[in-house]
């Protein structure tokens, strides 16, 4: 019993002794949460804030911008061919792949780039027909100036005899008159005058003659020649070249495959020259003028860029009614043929506050700016950012119009 009693009192002992320890570690707590701990500051006057050093500051304007809307296009190549074939002939050789830089014509005679060849055997074949009629019909040519030389000279000694005839007839018609020579004499002279006469028309039909085959044999030279041309031209056709420098975008044929009159074999552009093709609202048309300067954004590039009306195609569509825009856009080669981009075109104006978009401060989601108060302090103040303006953002609330913010 008494080993028992001395085990209880221990217990109660130690229980009463941390309930203790609770309670002043609670009190010590509680002065120190009332500031017991620290010292006072003796009543007086206020100290004076210390002088904020130098800082660079800006107030916040109000400005007019226009109301932009987004007309939807795709980018184009202001200069671009589809290259076909002139006659139906099978493709024998490609020389050309997409991407190729190619050269057109020019003025000192080289031709553009040879792009593909097509099969010429029966053109070739064609050719050498042509040219050998050429050939048969100047030797024709050669054969018929002889004969008509020839019946030049007979004309010439028919004319002679013609000429010698007609003096003996007149000669025994003045020896008859005067009974000097016989009727029969008379008789074998006009006989002889007439006979030479046939002789003479005779030789100028066959110079007439010569001559109708001259020109008839120059007549199929002329046509000869021009199958050759022709023929020769066709064998041109046969080489597909580039109508003009630029790259080649897309090819659609390969060695074997038929080509066909009207078919493209190749789509070519000028990249250095490329252009948006917007469909623009027609109520917008009174608000663009050709030259105007305009803004483009590219969403596969990421990249805003400024463009020039160059044209706007009489024609709406009577569907969407909308109207073609063509906005010229500086040179970049990124800028490829198809890429989708907006047209931004004014529609109005409204105003908006703005500041310069480096005293902005982002902290998470939130925007934050220095503003000074009354006493020229900095104070710290949340505001809505809205379009951003070159160097310049909208402020949509949190800043009022003259109120100055500081810069870094």
């Amino acid at each position: 019993m008494g080993k028992s009693s001395k085990t209880t009192g221990g217990k109660v002992i130690r229980e009463g002794g941390k309930g203790l320890g609770v309670l002043l570690i609670l009190v010590v707590l509680m002065l120190w949460l009332s500031g017991g701990f620290i010292g006072k500051v003796a009543p007086g006057a206020p100290l004076k804030r210390p002088e904020h050093p130098p800082i660079s500051t800006i107030k916040v304007e109000r400005r007019v911008y226009p109301v932009l809307i987004e007309q939807v296009g795709n980018l184009r190549a202001m200069v671009e061919a589809h290259v076909s074939s002139r006659i139906m002939s099978q493709v024998r050789e490609i020389l050309a792949r997409e991407g190729d830089s190619v050269e057109g014509a020019s003025q000192d005679g080289r031709e553009g780039t040879l792009l593909a060849r097509l099969d010429d055997r029966a053109i070739r074949a064609k050719v050498r027909q042509a040219q050998s009629e050429v050939m048969a019909m100047e030797k024709a040519m050669e054969a018929a100036k002889a004969k008509l030389g020839a019946a030049a000279s007979q004309v010439e000694a028919a004319l002679a005899d013609a000429q010698k005839a007609s003096d003996d007839y007149k000669r025994y018609e003045d020896l008859h008159e005067h009974q000097a020579a016989t009727g029969q004499q008379l008789g074998h002279a006009r006989a002889q005058k007439e006979m030479t006469q046939a002789r003479l028309s005779a030789a100028k039909e066959n110079v007439q003659a010569a001559k109708s085959d001259l020109k008839r044999i120059a007549a199929r030279i002329e046509q000869a020649r021009a199958a050759e041309a022709a023929a020769e031209v066709m064998l041109t056709y046969t080489e597909i070249r580039a109508p003009f420098g630029g790259r080649v975008v897309r090819k659609t044929v390969d060695v074997g495959d038929m080509a066909s009159p009207g078919q493209p074999l190749y789509f070519l552009e000028i990249p250095a020259r490329p252009e948006l093709h917007a469909f623009v609202s027609d109520s917008l048309i009174p608000r663009l003028r050709i030259g105007q300067e305009l803004d483009v954004h590219i969403d596969a590039l990421n990249r805003s860029l400024k463009g020039t009306l160059r044209e706007i195609v009489p024609q709406s569509d009577t569907a969407t009614r909308t109207v073609l825009a063509k906005v010229s856009l500086p040179p970049d080669l990124d800028l490829v043929n198809g890429l989708f981009g907006r047209l931004m075109v004014p529609a109005d104006d409204y105003e908006t506050l703005v500041i310069p978009e480096r005293a902005v401060r982002e902290v998470g989601q939130l925007y934050l700016v220095d503003v000074l108060n009354a006493e020229g302090y900095p104070q710290r103040r949340f505001v809505t950012l809205g379009k951003r303006h070159d160097d310049l953002v909208e402020i949509l609330s949190g800043l009022n119009e003259g109120e100055e913010v500081v810069v870094p």
